[in-house]
């Protein structure tokens, strides 16, 4: 059953993982033309993003901790940034919700992972602090393997996975709406 999971997972929401990943700045680190700002107002709109999702996913999820949101806050104190203060309405409202969500920010370590082994590679960059979401570190993606061996561990039904699968999307929403927040430069 947990192969059904995954697939309707991916299926479901494999146009919104496309358009959010080529509509935000994470590309500019690819390509190594971020300029400091930017690269701090894409920490911030991914700490929005994680911090809404974690929190609603762990109500739901039992022993569900990701420090995501954690590792982004932590990155943005180091570069000076001090106001946290933003909100994005997102909610789960039962288990097989919080395991679309989770689905969404757990997967996301690869592309993290891909993207900060990037970041070195940016001039703009070369003076921040040694990053803790984007740097590239392999054993971010234990949670992810984490998140697999939680869907093995039991079976879902039809019903389940049609929720999983409408909260992973409106879960990359809440990154497409995340990746359209702007702040002044007095950060």
């Amino acid at each position: 059953m947990m192969t059904k999971i995954l697939d309707s997972l991916r299926e479901e929401t494999s146009v919104l993982h496309k358009e959010l990943e080529k509509d935000n700045l994470a590309n500019k680190i690819m390509d190594h033309s971020i300029k400091l700002e930017e690269y701090k107002l894409l920490l911030f709109q991914n700490f929005i993003a994680y911090k809404s999702a974690e929190s609603q996913i762990a109500k739901f999820l039992a022993g569900y901790n990701s420090d995501k949101s954690v590792r982004l806050e932590n990155d943005l104190i180091g570069l000076g940034f001090t106001d946290f203060t933003y909100d994005l309405n997102f909610s789960c409202t039962n288990e097989a919700e919080a395991i679309g969500a989770a689905y969404v920010i757990e997967g996301s370590a690869m592309g993290g992972m891909l993207i900060g082994k990037e970041v070195s590679n940016c001039k703009s960059l070369n003076a921040i602090p040694e990053q803790e979401f984007f740097n590239g570190n392999k054993s971010n993606v234990k949670a992810w393997n984490n998140y697999l061996k939680f869907l093995r561990s039991r079976d879902f039904t039809n019903h389940e996975i049609d929720q999983a699968s409408a909260k992973a999307k409106e879960t990359f929403l809440l990154f497409k709406d995340a990746f359209k927040v702007q702040f002044s430069n007095s950060y």
